[in-house]
């Protein structure tokens, strides 16, 4: 009996063993295909030339700049309304 549990389990070990091998061969197989995809869709990729990429750096940077003063007025105002409303008075 102990002779066949053996058996059974050393199939079971030779089955698993099998199939973790083709799983890692997939894995592998299926990450060298994702990068080859990737390269060519790199390829195809048009980059920006250095004043195109400069100018959109100014355009974020000056965008960046106004909305933050925007931003910083209201919470200003906000804040002087609040404190009409709600005066924080001493202790």
């Amino acid at each position: 009996m102990a002779k066949y549990v053996l058996l059974a389990i050393a199939a079971l070990a030779i089955v698993w063993g099998i199939v973790k091998r083709k799983q890692v061969a997939d894995f592998w197989l299926a990450t060298k295909k994702y990068l080859r995809e990737v390269k060519v869709e790199m390829q195809k990729v048009t980059w920006p030339t250095q004043n195109e990429l400069f100018g959109s750096t100014i355009v974020v940077l000056v965008a960046v700049v106004v909305l933050s003063a925007i931003v910083t007025a209201w919470d200003q105002i906000l804040s002087f309304v609040l404190h009409l409303i709600i005066p924080s008075g001493g202790a």
